[in-house]
């Protein structure tokens, strides 16, 4: 069921616009191809937020074990190619400047003519100074001392852009890196941290752009074909019409590449969902303070918050640390690593609890979001007759 004060677009994006949209404020001045280039980006960022490769329950990781010898033995897993392929085609268009719908572009769009500027004002941080800094660091500290951009850059113009054997035998260089660059980088990286290093970046950045169409793209293009009764251009329509995901519109139905996630158990829906980046605060708190997995589902499925839980589970707040030989978890998450926020707090035998800050809001924060997610996923898993 939709919010009031929601809808859902014919792309699929549920919108919300703020009170100050809705008033009769003036988008400042549009021209057609602006709009043009507007409705396109919002097309193109629905497909990629479609995408089963930015799926939260894509758990991609690098592991690495100290060899008897010296050194480390690194292995990685990854979800199929064929899903890192799919995602590249619509993340390329939102990433390459030379694309009319390129997210830096369409952000400074947006940030000049949105008539509330007090709301994009408050998301500069976000998507100026917070996406710069991602992408201007080292990729990693320890391994790869290449920013975050030349990792995408590199991959997304060598491996993306196929260059064919005449041109890799040339040297041709695609952008500002050559297919000789890529072979060596690879081989003083590591091919698995070097792939690693990719897949997580495009995940990073891919989660931005879906949070720039979610928070203020979608609702200005919406605010400006009902209030100022613009219309997109053939192109622009034809990208929005015809995506390649579902459209309600459509007597059309695909394959779900997550089928079986519907004949989870309740335990596996609830390892899935604690293994998801915005629930690890939750997926270090729970295991501790419980100790057993049945008690920790019981008490998340039979409390309606976080507060009622710990106080009907008898915990003690401490301010102080208690000896450290019984402290049973400490985390610490900062900033950028969730939706919810910085988080900290640690965990002690016997149902203590010390909360850092406003950690204690933060994690009930968590703890509702992932209740109902719970709850919305259960009821989403309709076992078929003869599965019962």
């Amino acid at each position: 069921m939709q919010s009031p004060g929601s809808r859902t677009n014919c792309v699929g994006v549920t919108t919300r616009l703020s009170a100050t949209t809705e008033r009769p404020d003036r988008v400042r001045e549009i021209t057609q191809a602006e709009f043009d280039q507007l409705a396109t980006f919002v097309a193109v960022a629905e497909e990629l937020r479609m995408e089963p490769f930015l799926s939260e329950d894509n758990h991609e990781r690098l592991v690495q074990l100290r060899a008897a010898t010296g050194g480390s033995n690194v292995s990685a897993h990854f979800c199929h190619p064929a899903f890192l392929k799919s995602a590249i085609m619509p993340f390329r268009r939102l990433w390459l400047a030379s694309e009319i719908c390129a997210f830096e572009s369409i952000r400074d769009l947006v940030f000049r003519i949105h008539p509330d500027q007090k709301l994009v004002e408050s998301y500069r941080h976000w998507f100026y100074d917070l996406y710069s800094r991602q992408l201007e660091e080292s990729a990693d500290r320890d391994w790869a001392n290449e920013s975050r951009r030349d990792i995408l850059d590199i991959w997304i113009y060598t491996q993306a852009a196929h260059a064919g054997k005449k041109q890799y035998q040339k040297g041709k260089t695609i952008g500002r890196f050559s297919l000789l660059d890529f072979d060596q980088w690879a081989e003083r990286i590591g091919r698995e941290r070097f792939e690693f290093l990719f897949r997580s970046s495009v995940r990073a950045v891919g989660y931005l752009y879906i949070q720039f169409l979610e928070k203020l793209a979608a609702p200005l293009f919406w605010h400006l074909t009902r209030k100022s009764q613009m219309r997109p251009g053939f192109e622009a329509a034809a990208a929005l019409k015809y995506s390649p995901y579902p459209d309600p519109r459509y007597r059309i139905t695909f394959d779900d590449v997550f089928w079986h996630l519907d004949k989870e158990s309740l335990e596996e829906t609830f390892d899935r969902l604690l293994a998801r980046q915005n629930y690890a605060a939750m997926e270090s708190f729970l295991p501790a303070y419980f100790g057993n997995k049945s008690d920790a589902i019981a008490a998340v499925c039979e409390n309606t918050s976080f507060s009622a839980m710990i106080e009907k589970t008898a915990a003690t707040l401490v301010t102080q640390e208690p000896d450290s030989a019984q402290l049973m978890c400490s985390r610490n998450i900062g900033w950028g690593a969730s939706r919810f926020g910085a988080v900290k707090f640690e965990v002690y035998a016997g149902k203590r609890i010390r909360f850092f800050d406003r950690s204690e809001e933060v994690l009930a924060e968590i703890f509702d979001d992932f209740r109902k997610c719970l709850f919305e996923e259960r009821r989403r898993q309709r076992r078929k007759r003869w599965d019962r």
